[in-house]
């Protein structure tokens, strides 16, 4: 795992990964479950930073069931129509769960107050673009990468919170 960045914290089997543990992938990802033979295997949970988690069970490595839910507590399912912030309801999930806010104190992100960003910048949830550096920034500052196709950009820039 020197060679990959990954840490692994657990119980070995014969030196091999097997049995509880958590795994942690350079990305920040993190698996806590159960292994066998150094693969996911029974029941566990990927935590993904500053996104959601998955719980689920794998066999040798592969899901075989599990649910995801987003950071905010929203669970996904994509068999059922997703009625979350559409053309009909507009709200947040937290909104939807705390209720809405009172007159004048409006909510602009699932969090609420939203976090600050700067004048020309355009708030994407976990962090803001800034169009033009063309490079995405952690609230803090600090560069975490690029937009992938140019339909990112045209996307962010006529959806998404402006910075004054």
């Amino acid at each position: 795992m020197d060679y990959t960045g990954s840490e692994y914290n657990g119980e070995y089997v014969n030196g091999r990964i097997e049995g509880k543990g958590n795994f942690l992938f350079p990305s920040g990802t993190s698996y806590i479950g159960q292994f066998k033979d150094g693969e996911f295997h029974g029941e566990g949970m990927l935590i993904f930073p500053d996104c959601g988690k998955f719980t689920g069970t794998w066999e040798h490595g592969v899901v075989v069931k599990g649910e995801y839910a987003f950071k905010d507590g929203l669970p996904y399912d994509e068999r059922e129509e997703w009625d979350y912030c559409n053309g009909v309801d507009r709200r947040f999930f937290s909104e939807r769960v705390d209720g809405l806010r009172p007159a004048g104190d409006e909510q602009l992100t699932n969090e609420h107050p939203a976090q600050p960003i700067p004048p020309g910048t355009f708030d994407i949830g976990r962090g803001y673009y800034d169009p033009n550096s063309k490079y995405v920034h952690a609230y803090d500052g600090v560069v975490i990468g690029t937009l992938l196709e140019d339909e990112d950009e045209e996307w962010i820039t006529s959806k998404c919170r402006r910075g004054k």
